[in-house]
């Protein structure tokens, strides 16, 4: 990739991102200079090393009451810029301190930070978006009941690494991992996710969504698990993108809305539509999160003539 064309992708992508805003009333007027900082403190193209690049993503809640972003790369380029976000985020000594541990036992190839706007309130973060071997995971969670739990569903689905690990910074902070599921065909990673729901949260995932989630193109299902205090406060559910209507569709099965502005925010963020979408379940609520990688626009469709449509791809009420 050219730096010109780099510096295109970059300056497109924070282009895209802002004008999300204004179609998301959660996003209050002084909520802007947290974004912005964000935005502010993602490293340019010149300023990551020779061939590595910035990775994003973004997320919307189907009933637009929860946004997040993200974005990860080589450390090279991310830490100093990350370490400065977090510096004005007036990060807690005791969570810079786990950032550090964490860094030095897991040594990440893929760093990045995170913001997020729900319950009125903006979060944000660090992740590690470079899988690592639970085994080198589990000691660095310490001792308590989530803990137990995660190491039972690990060993009893023989699942031997954590994809994604995330940190939320600031009070009530939580800790997040994500683990792919172990299944080698669609369903019995189906399967596999449904027992999750039922062992995590006391119910499984409804009949007509277990049977959406059959039709998905290929098996790259996952799970993710948020830890608080010590106990696990949410459970979600991983599943490969989706054409939009089936995404409408699988919302009114999950009971949750869907915002008449959704499709055109994500079209606005990425032409290639939902990267991955996330269903949600923290204790009696539950949501429906849809992922995008934000690149350029969705092509407009010419006056009179059928809509572009949206290819599929090869963290509320839930929050």
């Amino acid at each position: 990739m050219s730096l010109e064309h780099a510096l295109n992708r970059a300056l497109s992508i924070r282009l895209n991102l802002q004008i999300t805003l204004s179609g998301l009333p959660i996003v209050e007027e002084w909520m802007d200079i947290h974004l912005d900082r964000w935005l502010e403190h993602i490293p340019s193209p010149p300023e990551m090393p020779m061939g590595h690049t910035v990775s994003y993503l973004a997320m919307l809640g189907s009933d637009l009451r929860r946004m997040w972003w993200g974005a990860w790369g080589d450390p090279a380029g991310m830490v100093p810029k990350m370490a400065d976000y977090l510096k004005l985020c007036n990060i807690a000594k005791s969570d810079a301190a786990i950032l550090d541990a964490m860094g030095e036992k897991l040594e990440p190839k893929l760093v990045g930070s995170w913001v997020g706007v729900w319950g009125g309130k903006v979060s944000t973060g660090w992740h590690f978006w470079d899988p690592k071997p639970w085994e080198q995971v589990e000691p660095l969670f310490g001792t308590h009941e989530a803990k137990f739990k995660i190491k039972k569903w690990v060993a009893d689905r023989k699942i031997e690494r954590v994809e994604r690990f995330t940190q939320s910074i600031g009070e009530n902070a939580y800790t997040e991992i994500e683990l792919a599921e172990s299944g080698t065909d669609v369903a019995s990673q189906v399967a596999g996710i449904d027992e999750a729901f039922r062992q995590f949260t006391n119910a499984g995932l409804p009949a007509s969504v277990i049977e959406t989630l059959k039709g998905a193109p290929h098996p790259s299902f996952g799970l993710t698990i948020r830890v608080r205090s010590g106990q696990i406060t949410r459970i979600g559910a991983i599943v490969p993108g989706m054409p939009l209507e089936v995404l409408h569709g699988m919302c009114k099965d999950m009971n949750v809305p869907c915002d008449d502005g959704l499709d055109r925010l994500i079209n606005t963020l990425a032409a290639e539509g939902p990267s991955r979408v996330e269903i949600g379940r923290a204790g009696e609520r539950g949501g429906v999160d849809i992922y995008v990688e934000p690149t350029e626009s969705a092509p407009k469709a010419k006056p009179g003539g059928p809509a572009s449509p949206v290819a599929p791809p090869p963290p509320s009420q839930a929050n």
